[in-house]
């Protein structure tokens, strides 16, 4: 066990602190290996504790101490083991930046603690430049010049932000760091009048720029002429708030790119193909709440699209369709794994969705069909004014994925779905499950649920919306037919009802005779899974137009083509049966 070397009064449950101080504080190094006895304890405990002791036998004590902390394993490890231990248990590349999140100030008092442990941990660790390279205005000025001084030649990690309170200001940051911008690998910069000096520098070490700029200054600036043109390590920029023109020469290594919140001014499409045609190593892209302008660009086919073999993934979030249209058609990215797409249209003028489709995943044919085979199923969401289509492990967003909400109406959005599922098999091996929250259908919105209907990939079916609403999905699926591949939703397996219930239950079962017939008759389709989600933890109880009749629930399991009734809720996620078979009586009982 090691002890603390600082100068503090003894504690009298510090029991170990006082065993070898007793021992030990008037023998010879040589008897560091002896244990301290009862005795001895008690005579420093009386010494120390009850006397005042002169400061030559404190002098005196801690020596035996340090002599003692010497001696122990943990201080016999080299130099450069305790140095490489500390970087993997708080490596400095995790505490950098982190807007807010004070991930500096405890990395700081993470090295402040190990170098207590012993004299050795503390040489090891002030003496290892690498560990000192974060500067930051989450740190006091005095700990920044410390650790400059420290960090000798290597790499700087600087943070240069403009949030109140900041025990740094950022010209005080600045002063100390600027002189040393070309060890600068990582660096976190609000954009002030002085950081231009910087940004227009060449930087031959800098890896990362996190850029944040305000709006209104974005747009008072000129364009910059980012690092002279010269950053051959940069790998990694993200800016976030406003766009700031610069040119692409610096692209070249770049693995990562990701422009957020820009609203200062539309970035033309033509600059961020650019970026990327100046970036064949990118790995990562990231375009979120970004205005894009989307003025046509010449059509894809008379174009050599943008080869990115390394390009994994893609995200556009809050981007309008428009401007989207000027950028996938352009690209080629073989290798994504992870695709997320949120658009909305920017205007009402008339708009190509069809065409927008074919040519904006025109590159993707391929990404499409792997990830949807890897994961064997996926989601549909028909929401209000776009679909959303999820295809991923369940409850995560790790690779291979993808996920896409679109604003385009569902008689288009959905045949366009239908090419990648291997719909035309008579069992495709994809399962699609869809869930319904519309509270109006239009005839604009029952061709598509049409369309949807003669899908064999449908095998769930949630609804969550009015009575008028649900009734058309009712209609569809009771809609009898003897060949099972012109029936609606040939191949459903579950129906998931939500929200209130009134005389919804009825029409269900009227649903179920129309579609299964009567008992003994050969039923059309697999049989189904009713599952009803009421919006309470109790739902016999409640009011009466939501409670659900024990009856009503029984003559639904009991009718032909019902494989089970099941009850869930937020508050029983997992469900259970809303009808229990009594062997006993020989009929269904209500388990609640």
């Amino acid at each position: 066990m090691e002890l603390d070397l600082t100068d503090k009064p003894p504690i009298p449950d510090y029991t170990t602190f006082h065993q070898l101080c007793a021992e030990h504080l008037d023998q010879s190094p040589s008897a560091l290996v002896d244990s301290p006895t009862q005795e001895s304890i008690a005579v420093l405990r009386n010494k120390f504790l009850h006397e005042s002791t002169p400061r030559s036998s404190a002098a005196r004590m801690f020596a035996v101490i340090d002599q003692w902390n010497a001696a122990q394993p943990i201080s016999k490890l080299p130099l450069e083991l305790i140095a490489h231990i500390v970087a993997l248990g708080f490596p400095i590349t995790h505490h950098f930046g982190d807007r807010g999140g004070r991930l500096p100030y405890f990395y700081m008092e993470a090295i402040s603690s190990l170098a207590t442990i012993s004299r050795t941990w503390r040489n090891a660790i002030i003496g290892t430049p690498s560990l000192w390279g974060l500067l930051s205005t989450e740190l006091p000025p005095h700990i920044n010049r410390i650790s400059l001084q420290r960090s000798g030649t290597c790499p700087l990690m600087v943070t240069v932000l403009s949030w109140p309170n900041e025990p740094s200001s950022a010209d005080e940051l600045l002063d100390i760091a600027l002189p040393h911008r070309d060890r600068w690998s990582h660096v976190d910069l609000g954009f002030i009048p002085r950081v231009r000096e910087y940004l227009t520098s060449p930087a031959p070490r800098l890896e990362t720029l996190d850029l944040l700029v305000d709006h209104q200054t974005a747009t008072d600036l000129e364009p910059i002429d980012l690092f002279g043109g010269y950053a051959p390590s940069l790998q990694d920029i993200s800016i976030y708030g406003g766009y700031i023109e610069f040119g692409s020469e610096v692209f070249r290594e770049l693995r990562r790119l990701r422009l957020d919140s820009i609203q200062n001014e539309s970035i033309p499409a033509d600059q961020v193909l650019a970026i990327l045609s100046a970036s064949p190593l990118l790995e990562l892209l990231g375009i979120v709440g970004v205005k894009l302008g989307f003025t046509p660009l010449p059509p894809s086919s008379t174009r050599t699209p943008i080869q990115l073999p390394h390009l994994k993934s893609i995200a556009f979030n809050n981007v309008c369709v428009e401007a989207l249209g000027n950028i996938l058609p352009f690209i080629h990215a073989p290798n994504c794994d992870s695709f997320r797409l949120y658009a909305f249209r920017k205007s009402d003028d008339p708009f190509d969705a069809a065409d927008f489709l074919n040519q904006s995943f025109l590159h993707f044919d391929a990404f499409l069909p792997s990830i949807l085979a890897f994961h064997g199923s996926s989601q549909l969401y028909l929401l209000r004014n776009s679909i959303k289509w999820l295809c991923n492990a369940p409850g995560s967003n790790t690779p291979p994925y993808f996920s896409f909400q679109i604003p385009f109406k569902m008689d288009i959005s959905i045949p366009w779905i239908s090419q990648f599922l291997g719909s035309e098999q008579p069992k495709p091996a994809h399962e699609l499950s869809v869930s319904f929250t519309l509270q109006h259908v239009d005839d604009e919105k029952l061709a598509g649920l049409r369309t949807l209907s003669l899908l064999p990939n449908v095998r769930s079916f949630g609804m969550d919306c009015r009575l008028s609403s649900a009734l058309v999905i009712l209609c569809l699926l009771g809609d009898p037919s003897k060949d099972v591949r012109a029936q609606a939703f040939p191949r459903l397996k579950e129906l998931r009802l939500g929200g209130t219930y009134g005389g919804r239950l009825q029409n269900l079962e009227a649903m179920l005779m129309r579609r299964y017939g009567e008992s003994g008759r050969s039923a059309r389709g697999p049989p189904i899974r009713i599952v009803l989600r009421p919006p309470f933890s109790r739902p016999l109880c409640g009011p009466s137009h939501t409670r659900l009749q024990f009856g009503d629930l029984r003559r639904i399991r009991t009718t032909h083509g019902v494989e089970s009734v099941t009850l869930t809720s937020p508050f029983r996620p997992e469900g259970m049966p809303a009808c229990i078979y009594d062997d006993a009586s020989g009929e269904y009982c209500n388990p609640l």
